[in-house]
């Protein structure tokens, strides 16, 4: 075990509360939601710099090469074409961008180099647009070669509970996962972590998840939910209902009060009409744009939605 946790307590009352109407559950999510963050939505933006030939083979992702799935698979693109992206995210108001890259981490020093010009370029010319950066599992070393180019967050999910992460992955430990996580708290950076949920994981490992996000303190915690693709392990699995993402979402908000809550893969898929409830549910922030592989909604049509509700973008 990573924590031996002593919060029975909390583990207790949460369960007591999903027995509750979900509307009683939403509304007390909503006035934590409120009173740590206002009407402000945080919004995030991301670019796919590597695509595919993943060594790894977590269960829901199309870019493992144990997968057979329809994706645009290229390698790693220029320092200039993930500045432009930028450029795109500063258009739909995201305020924090992150460069995603598939694989267990970085393979090269060339790899590392284009990261680290790119974070240059942005710090340079959009210096009021948060950097983050999700490139695998990655040594100390490396982190601070990436803090100094301009980075200011890394981000790396647990994904789920220790006891359930066996299930959805078994080429690397979730140890692995948690160190790279400690190293980057350790050296200052800000964090981002969070899961994917609808994979067969019980409720009690999401409170787990969320146990574990609370103990590392992170900064920011994106909410995925399963979107089954043709060709991966869990292309057959059946989609996670809206109630049970909202749910979710206020489980989270109820336990990290003050984190900076983002409903990012599968929001669009899953929760369908119900996309604008996730705010009343208790997130703060949202994903905007496309996804790695997924188209996402239209971002002037996401925008609209935070306007419709009487909430401010965060600048």
């Amino acid at each position: 075990m990573i924590y031996v946790y002593n919060y029975k307590n909390l583990r207790r009352e949460i369960s007591s509360l999903l027995k509750k109407a979900p509307l009683a559950l939403f509304e007390l999510a909503n006035k934590i939601r409120k009173k740590y963050h206002k009407d402000i939505v945080s919004l995030c933006a991301i670019v796919n710099a590597k695509s595919g030939l993943c060594s790894e083979d977590c269960v829901f992702c199309t870019q493992s090469v144990r997968h057979k799935t329809d994706i645009n698979r290229y390698p790693f693109i220029s320092a200039e074409a993930i500045f432009e992206k930028a450029k795109e995210a500063v258009s739909i108001k995201a305020s924090c961008f992150g460069i995603v890259t598939s694989g267990k981490g970085l393979n090269s020093e060339k790899e590392l180099s284009i990261i680290c010009n790119a974070l240059k370029l942005i710090e340079q010319n959009l210096p009021k647009l948060h950097r983050s950066a999700s490139l695998g599992i990655v040594s100390k070393e490396i982190l601070l070669r990436l803090k100094k180019a301009g980075l200011e967050r890394y981000h790396h999910n647990l994904e789920t509970s220790e006891r359930f992460f066996p299930n959805i992955c078994s080429t690397h430990s979730y140890n692995e996962r948690f160190d790279t996580i400690k190293s980057a708290k350790e050296i200052g950076l800000e964090v981002c972590s969070g899961g994917i949920f609808g994979l067969g994981e019980t409720i009690q490992d999401r409170i787990e998840l969320a146990l574990t996000i609370k103990r590392l303190n992170v900064n920011s915690v994106p909410l995925n939910f399963l979107n089954p693709i043709k060709g991966t392990k869990c292309e057959d699995f059946k989609p996670i209902l809206p109630l049970e993402i909202l749910k979710t979402i206020a489980i989270f908000r109820i336990l990290l009060p003050d984190k900076d809550i983002k409903v990012c893969g599968g929001r669009n898929v899953n929760l369908r009409s119900l996309q604008s409830m996730i705010f009343f549910a208790g997130a703060s922030g949202m994903m905007i744009g496309n996804y790695l592989t997924t188209a996402g909604n239209d971002p002037k049509m996401d925008l609209k939605m935070i306007e419709d509700l009487g909430l401010k973008v965060r600048p």
